[in-house]
């Protein structure tokens, strides 16, 4: 089995596994379901689990793995002209793209998050590691220092509050809702 083919598959077993934890939660609350239930209704041995998600927290997140990559790649492939505001811009689109999509369990998903205390520790966790792969990604464009920080720290915090939004409001745009949130921090002289 070649390379590419074995991480294919690994990652069909994960979604498969987030997706069966998924929907465990939504059904029992995240709280009520153990790692030994979500194992049983994927088919699975506890010790496989683990092999695949080193908590029941990360099953949550298992289809967000890479992005904080995807990410720093989308800022990098950016206009070398293009402000860092107006790339990091481009980049939380990565973000919503896939939402957009599957909505109904993007909304889920960004309630079960918001509604677990632990689930948003793990979420605080998962964007700090973002934030450390988009500041570099600034630096590769020139940005530096507290610069870059400050910029990268914005725009997950805009996103947040994006997703804060559509939870409250599901029927919103979450599109317009990124556009009219990036654009209460875009610089005067910058257009998102």
């Amino acid at each position: 089995m070649t390379e590419g083919l074995r991480a294919r598959a690994r990652l069909a077993m994960r979604t498969e596994i987030a997706e069966t934890a998924f929907a465990l939660f939504l059904q029992r609350g995240f709280e009520q379901v153990t790692v030994d239930e979500i194992a049983e209704a994927a088919g699975l041995s506890r010790r496989s689990f683990f092999r695949y998600f080193p908590s029941k927290e990360d099953a949550v997140f298992g289809l967000l793995y890479d992005l904080g990559e995807e990410l720093a790649a989308a800022v990098a492939a950016r206009p070398a002209a293009e402000t860092p505001w107006t790339a990091l811009r481009a980049a939380c689109a990565v973000m919503l793209t896939p939402m957009l999509s599957r909505s109904d369990e993007a909304l889920a998903l960004l309630r079960l998050i918001n509604d677990t205390p632990t689930l948003r520790a793990r979420h605080q966790d998962k964007q700090d590691r973002w934030r450390k792969l988009l500041i570099d990604a600034l630096h590769a464009r020139g940005v530096d220092g507290i610069e870059a920080d400050v910029l990268v720290s914005a725009a997950l915090a805009v996103f947040d509050v994006v997703c804060r939004q559509w939870i409250a409001s599901p029927a919103a745009d979450p599109v317009g809702l990124m556009d009219e949130a990036f654009a209460v921090l875009t610089p005067s002289r910058e257009s998102v």
